[in-house]
């Protein structure tokens, strides 16, 4: 990892000692020799589009490939047969969620950290950044780098997980106390401006974001670590600087001048599908949502229907699975962080816990997030709440993949009231539907489903594990990149012990369910 960071900071110090002299050199610099510090809104551009990559070969090689578990794409090629989907990724290629994050984060962190005497806004916006990419690794990984890391030493010990959401939750904390004081304290200013591809600049919005966070954050961990993640979500709750409760605070990150990721893969390189379980749930719901998520497929006799790719297939060929459904994305779309559905859906699992999340019931909490869904994506469902009946969500049989399923496991939309507790429909209603809701995010979708068990998926149709995954549950964490056992050795060992099992891609993380 660090031959990694070492060549970006090179790079980044070389471009600024071209371009870095100004009439205030001597104003910035006591050593003459010393680089002259870059601006730190400037810097946080580049971070901040590691939150959901924009970079097409980044998105493709997290979002989509590792995205896939979660159920909402299924990879369209085979790449000479190494594929996440079927459970046998080659090493480079499991490397690439570790490494990537690391490098694009770190070498402007550290930057900004030096430039502020690790204080101030800007270096609590480097940290909200930190915190929100991290989490993604860690979800992934498990134990990793992350209090220990500074600059020129990232051969360090690794956080047990318990530590690593523990320093992420400080970190959201910290952002958005600072941030919203610094907002409220200069009427609004917005520093980073035009850097800011998410929020342009707006500070207020960046601390109502740190705080759903942390809420998604103590939901992740509510089961293991109870206590961190009641005061975690209430604090979050009870903060001035607010959460995102509209769709006019939903982070959504512009891609600018690139194209958008998923209409890349999609159109252009005929990579990326639809996958059969987010679509034939949506079909066996009737959902309004199916318009605005996919097009139509192009299947002889199926052109009026929305028709998914089973993922775990190792024998199909590309040109053949391009007629299933892609992304109802466009090229300019810009791709979802954090969405108000995702609050209100967080917070009706949390009122189901107990916790102090607000005045409202479970339930209103719950038909709130399925609304303001609905909305996001401008259609109706005045029906849809009253869905009485579970249905059965089926794979049909087609000429392509012939991969027919059925999973019987599922809840109606409408409430039941009087079931209240984590093991009823209700839990399992709030799962299933904030899944729907949190489309496209697929690494998030996958934790929650390794946390909660929903919504059940269908089985790999190829599975190509050398480690044992099962078929029906998947890959539970990804294996440490080799580059950590090789250049991080040590460090790595002991790593290792703090999973609760080998290294390999069937050991449960320590928050997910067991069953």
């Amino acid at each position: 990892m660090k031959k990694y960071i070492r060549k970006i900071i090179l790079r980044t110090s070389m471009l600024m000692l071209i371009t870095g002299c100004t009439d205030e050199f001597e104003k910035y610099n006591t050593n003459q020799y010393q680089i002259h510090q870059a601006d730190p809104a400037t810097l946080a551009k580049p971070m901040i589009e590691t939150i959901v990559n924009i970079q097409q070969n980044d998105s493709q090689m997290q979002d989509q490939m590792v995205g896939q578990f979660g159920g909402y794409f299924t990879v369209s090629n085979r790449w000479a047969g190494t594929n996440f989907s079927t459970f046998n990724p080659s090493a480079d290629w499991n490397k690439n969620p570790w490494n990537t994050p690391f490098e694009k984060i770190y070498g402007n962190f550290f930057q900004i950290q030096e430039a502020t005497n690790s204080s101030g806004h800007y270096y609590s916006f480097a940290r909200l950044i930190r915190a929100i990419t991290m989490l993604r690794v860690t979800d992934c990984y498990g134990p990793m780098p992350y209090s220990q890391i500074q600059k020129g030493n990232f051969y360090v010990a690794y956080d047990m997980q318990e530590e690593v959401y523990k320093n992420i939750l400080n970190d959201l904390t910290q952002a958005a106390t600072v941030l919203f004081a610094y907002h409220k304290e200069t009427n609004g200013h917005a520093p980073l401006g035009a850097n800011d591809p998410v929020f342009n600049g707006d500070y207020s919005k960046w601390a109502r974001l740190a705080n759903s966070m942390k809420l998604r954050v103590a939901m992740r961990i509510s089961n293991v670590w109870p206590e961190i993640a009641k005061e975690a979500a209430e604090t979050a709750i009870a903060s001035e600087a607010g959460i995102v409760e509209t769709n006019n605070d939903n982070a959504m990150l512009s891609c600018g001048s690139q194209n958008n990721p998923y209409h890349l893969s999609a159109v252009s390189w005929g990579d990326l599908r639809v996958n059969a379980n987010i679509v034939d749930y949506m079909n066996a719901y009737n959902d309004p949502r199916r318009s605005a998520f996919f097009k139509k497929s192009t299947i002889p006799g199926k052109t009026d229907q929305y028709v998914g790719m089973r993922t775990g297939d190792g024998k199909f060929n590309k040109g053949n699975v391009q007629v299933f459904s892609i992304p109802e994305i466009s090229g300019t779309d810009p791709l979802m962080v954090f969405c108000a559905a995702e609050t209100a859906f967080l917070r009706a699992e949390g009122k189901l816990r107990g916790w102090n999340v607000g005045e409202k019931s479970a339930r209103q909490y719950y038909e709130e997030g399925i609304t303001l869904s609905m909305q996001q994506h401008q259609v109706t469902g005045s029906d849809y709440m009253n869905i009485k009946d579970a249905p059965t969500v089926s794979h049909e049989y087609d000429n392509i993949q012939k991969s027919p399923s059925t999973i019987s496991n599922t809840v109606s939309v409408k409430w039941e009231d009087g079931d209240n507790t984590l093991t009823g429909k209700n839990f399992q209603r709030i799962i299933t539907q904030k899944w729907i809701a949190n489309y496209p995010l697929g690494i998030e979708a996958w934790a929650e489903y390794r946390r909660t068990g929903y919504p059940e998926i269908y089985p790999c149709i190829d599975n190509l594990s050398f480690s044992g995954v099962d078929s029906k549950r998947g890959m539970r964490r990804l294996a440490f990149p080799y580059t950590e056992a090789q250049n991080n050795k040590t460090n790595y060992t002991q790593g290792v012990t703090f999973l609760d099992g080998p290294d390999n891609e069937v050991t449960e993380l320590k928050w997910a369910k067991k069953n």
